[in-house]
């Protein structure tokens, strides 16, 4: 193992945000000798989660680089009022356990997973609706693919980039990307806010209704099969 670039890596990463246990992460994934492999961190920030993901790829025989780090922000999820009572529910459970429960034997009782059970039974009795909550707690888990509309919260309660390691001296820290990805979901939530203004506007003026981005006028006229007006 090449000690310098290990150093080098880990004073690099260290600057970044990661903390002094860096080092070990970096040796576990060095030590199998792979072409590539990323090191994960998860920051809190209030009630949001950031999450990190840096990309390393071997560059020589014995030495890897910095090439991108990837980082998610993710909002804290607002459940409906009429969920509250399930969302507490869910939070109860000890879900890692159960998944760690599915591939080898954990010391859980009977009475944790009879819990979880009741409380999944309530979740698919909840319909399309409820899918929000496995969002809530299952998002970034083994448990994700489970959850139905993961494209859709994931376009409502997520925003993602990527910075790249190009120049050594110029250090976009942890830190840096965390205001950043904090003014973008600001300013998606104006643009947001616009539209939906916009949309009002229009319809308040023409007298019609907007549905699905488009105007709906009172009397719209008729059209034949070939796609020519009928008067």
């Amino acid at each position: 193992m090449n000690e310098k670039n290990l150093q080098s890596l880990k004073t690099r990463l260290m600057q970044l945000g990661f903390g002094p246990s860096v080092e070990t992460m970096l040796c576990c994934n060095i030590c199998f000798l792979p072409n590539a492999f990323d090191l994960p961190l998860i920051k809190l920030v209030a009630n949001d989660s950031f999450l990190f993901s840096v990309h390393l790829e071997k560059a020589d025989k014995d030495q890897y680089e910095l090439r991108y780090y990837q980082v998610t922000l993710r909002k804290e999820v607002v459940v409906p009022a009429e969920l509250e009572p399930l969302s507490n529910a869910m939070q109860l459970v000890d879900w890692h356990s159960l998944v760690n429960g599915k591939l080898v034997p954990v010391k859980m009782d009977t009475s944790t997973v009879q819990r979880a059970f009741d409380v999944l039974e309530k979740l698919q009795a909840g319909g399309i609706e409820a899918d929000i909550l496995r969002y809530k707690f299952w998002a970034g888990t083994p448990l994700e693919s489970m959850i139905q509309q993961l494209t859709v919260w994931k376009n409502d309660w997520e925003i993602s980039e990527r910075f790249y390691f190009i120049d050594e001296s110029l250090v976009i820290t942890f830190d840096d990307a965390v205001r950043f990805l904090c003014s973008r979901w600001l300013e998606k939530q104006l643009v947001a806010r616009k539209k939906l203004l916009v949309k009002k506007i229009v319809s308040d003026r023409t007298g019609g209704s907007v549905s699905g981005g488009k105007l709906l006028s009172k009397n719209p006229r008729r059209m034949t099969r070939r796609g020519q007006e009928k008067t």
